[in-house]
C-alpha cells in the first residue's frame, strides 16, 4: 500500500552558498552607494561658491540706438548708469499690449525691480497692463528725469509705478515701475537719459 504522506527532501547543498551570495550582493549595493554619495558630497563641497548670483546682462546699448532710430519719440534709458549694482535683465523694442513701446527692465542695487515703458501712443489697455499690480492713483511726486522736474502720477499697491504723461516737447507716456522702494524708482528716473541714435 503506497503512502500519501509528502516525502521530505533533504535541502540542495548549495543553498547556504546561495544564501551568502545573496547577503553579499545587497552589502556590496549599499556599500557601492554610500561610496557614490560620498563622492557627490565631496565634490559638492569642492566646487566654488560665488558671493552673489551671476546675471547675463541684457546688451542695452544696440537695442537702445536701435530704437532711437525708429521711434517717434525720444528713447529713455539708464545705460550709463548700468553696472555691478544697476543691471540690465532685458530690453526691448517691440509691439507691448497693442503699441510700439520701449521697455528696459533692471535689476536695483537692492535686489528689487524697476522697469520703464515708454509709447507715443499709450492706450487704457498699455497703461492697465503695465500698472496692473501696481493699484489705484495715490497722488502725485515731483521727480526729475530727463525733462527736468516734472509731476509724475503715482499708483501703490503689490508694485509701485510713477505715471508721467505727453507734454510740452514730450510726445510718449512713460511708466516707471517694479517692485524697488520709493527710493530707488526716483533714483532710477535720475538715471535716465536720451538714448542717441549714433
Amino acid at each position: 500500500m503506497s503512502s500519501t504522506e509528502p516525502q521530505q527532501t533533504p535541502p540542495p547543498p548549495g543553498n547556504k552558498t546561495l544564501k551568502r551570495l545573496r547577503d553579499y550582493s545587497v552589502a556590496n549595493m549599499v556599500f557601492s552607494l554610500l561610496a557614490v554619495l560620498a563622492l557627490a558630497f565631496a565634490w559638492w563641497v569642492l566646487m566654488p561658491n560665488p558671493d552673489g548670483v551671476q546675471r547675463r546682462e541684457a546688451e542695452v546699448v544696440p537695442v537702445a540706438r536701435y530704437a532711437a532710430e525708429q521711434s517717434d519719440f525720444p528713447i529713455w534709458t539708464p545705460q550709463d548708469a548700468l553696472s555691478q549694482t544697476w543691471t540690465a535683465n532685458f530690453a526691448n523694442f517691440e509691439v507691448f499690449a497693442g503699441e510700439l513701446s520701449w521697455r528696459i527692465g533692471v535689476v536695483t542695487p537692492d535686489e528689487a525691480y524697476a522697469e520703464v515703458s515708454q509709447t507715443a501712443d499709450a492706450t487704457s489697455e498699455w497703461t492697465e497692463a503695465l500698472t496692473e499690480k501696481a493699484g489705484d492713483e495715490v497722488g502725485t511726486r515731483t521727480i526729475t528725469g530727463p525733462d527736468g522736474p516734472q509731476e509724475w502720477t503715482v499708483h501703490e499697491g503689490e508694485e509701485r509705478a510713477l505715471i508721467l504723461g505727453p507734454g510740452t516737447g514730450r510726445e510718449a507716456t512713460t511708466i516707471v515701475r517694479g517692485t524697488a522702494d520709493w527710493a530707488e524708482l526716483e533714483e532710477f528716473i535720475g538715471l535716465l537719459q536720451v538714448a542717441s541714435a549714433d
